[in-house]
């Protein structure tokens, strides 16, 4: 009958030889350069976060360093798209006239893009539209 004697020096090289990080050849898949976005540069400005209100007259947010360009999206409580607008020059835009909404719970977000990068991200903010 063989007899198990246990050896922590042994347990240790084992565990450690385990955990640690290995070499690995590289990935043969192509890699996609994106740069991280950065959600603090983009501020709600009108509607501000959590606003209860009328719809308001135009939505504005605060500029992204390094964007040529933002794109805007507004979409209502159950995720349905309201309205999208990209290619957006400057930091507001008027609401459009031809799109009603009825009151309710509305999430719009904003994202700084340079060239067709996006570069910075306001992330959602909620606005809600009384009669």
């Amino acid at each position: 009958m063989a007899t198990f004697r246990f050896n922590p020096t042994i347990v240790f090289v084992l565990l450690s030889l385990a955990c640690a990080p290995r070499e690995s050849a590289p990935d043969s898949r192509a890699t996609v350069d994106v740069a991280p976005i950065q959600r603090i540069q983009i501020e709600h400005v009108t509607p501000r976060a959590d606003f209860v209100g009328p719809r308001p007259a135009r939505l504005e947010w605060t500029a992204a360093a390094g964007a040529d360009s933002y794109a805007i999206s507004v979409e209502n409580d159950i995720e349905l798209p309201v309205f999208d607008q990209e290619g957006i020059k400057s930091t507001s835009v008027p609401w459009p006239k031809e799109v009603r909404i009825d009151p309710g719970t509305y999430f719009w977000r904003i994202v700084g893009l340079k060239g067709d990068r996006i570069i910075a991200d306001s992330g959602r903010a909620a606005f809600v539209v009384m009669e």
